[in-house]
């Protein structure tokens, strides 16, 4: 596919070129690779939804690229949380430089051998967190021009650093597009992410993206207990588990100073004020987290961001019919611009201009 010109980033020149990237992926024998089993479930998983997220490394892509002025081959983007390198490889068919950033080591590997049977290798892979990413950047003299980041920013354990770290790397103009299926704003989809930390808080998640079954050692409750536990092993059973859920939100270094200062003050944890936000008190790892536009707004401020919010879209690729019909009907009535437009959005879209 030639890649595209200064002045023609359009969305429909974009998602042709993804629609096409999204035909190369349908067709590749993945299972024959040597891939991680963690890497070939995920493709199973997107693939389940290949033309909504090709729409949707479309739309980000575009809004990325929508005021820029300089030429396609002088864009380096950065593919943050890469996962299996899907937007990487839309990067690289338009003919940009890519940056794959991810934080697990079988992802990127996965990438790098998916880019050679797809022949859309990014220029730079990076292991590790933002820092990592932000350092790498600037200690070999690369200046990003675009950031993409899809269903990565719920999960991130502090969403404000986020925004700070992005904000010092040495660019002269760079646009971050970040998207997230966590719309608090949207009550359904509210309340289905409240079951989402609902079912990690009691009952546990799962940890194989096409395969439903939960991994119960992997439970909210069950995990703070054993730290409270192995800490304070004189504290009986009834009390551990009323302290474990009064440290919702907490990782294990919080989990123990406030249990310590429970023993020392016989004062209960004050619970997190923080929806039904829960993470895993190890990694700092946010389940689906739900953060209002107007915090993650303050966040980017802060970091000297312009913020803004892009209107989101609906999947009109179900097997259902009604559902399709339903979700066209609401594309249309958002494509109007409407005051409810963040109630309606199924996702949050947002993009960070420095």
């Amino acid at each position: 596919m030639k890649s595209l010109e200064k002045g023609s980033y359009s969305f429909s020149s974009i998602l042709e070129v993804s629609r096409q990237l999204e035909q190369d992926i349908i067709h590749l024998d993945f299972e024959s690779l040597n891939l991680h089993e963690r890497v070939k479930s995920y493709f199973r998983f997107d693939l389940g939804k290949i033309k909504y997220v090709s729409e949707c490394n479309a739309f980000i892509l575009f809004h990325i690229l929508n005021d820029s002025l300089i030429n396609i081959q002088d864009h380096i983007i950065i593919d943050h949380g890469a996962g299996i390198g899907f937007f990487s490889f839309l990067v690289k068919r338009i003919g940009a430089k890519c940056i794959s950033h991810d934080i697990s080591e079988e992802y990127l590997e996965g990438i790098k051998i998916l880019a050679k049977e797809l022949n859309a290798e990014p220029d730079y892979y990076i292991l590790g967190d933002t820092d990592i990413l932000v350092e790498y950047c600037n200690s070999n003299m690369l200046k990003p021009t675009g950031l993409g980041s899809r269903n990565v920013i719920e999960h991130l354990p502090d969403y404000a650093q986020f925004f700070k770290q992005l904000s010092v790397l040495k660019s002269d103009k760079f646009n971050s597009v970040i998207t997230t299926s966590a719309n608090i704003h949207n009550p359904i989809v509210k309340q289905i992410h409240r079951k989402i930390h609902s079912k990690y808080e009691t009952l546990g998640s799962n940890m194989d993206m096409d395969n439903p079954t939960l991994d119960t050692a992997n439970c909210g409750m069950k995990l703070r207990s054993e730290i409270i536990k192995n800490q304070f092993p004189e504290l009986d059973q009834k009390l551990i588990e009323k302290l474990a859920k009064r440290n919702r939100g907490f990782v294990q270094a919080q989990i123990i100073e406030r249990t310590q200062a429970y023993i020392q003050t016989g004062l209960l944890p004050v619970l997190s004020q923080d929806s039904t936000n829960t993470c895993d008190p190890y990694t700092g790892a946010w389940v689906e987290r739900l953060v209002s536009v107007k915090e993650y707004e303050r966040a980017a401020q802060n970091a000297q961001f312009k913020f803004s919010i892009i209107t989101g879209f609906y999947n009109t690729q179900y097997h259902s019919k009604i559902k399709n019909i339903i979700a066209i009907i609401l594309n249309k009535i958002l494509k109007l611009n409407p005051p409810f437009k963040l109630q309606l959005s199924p996702f949050l879209a947002m993009k960070l201009v420095k």
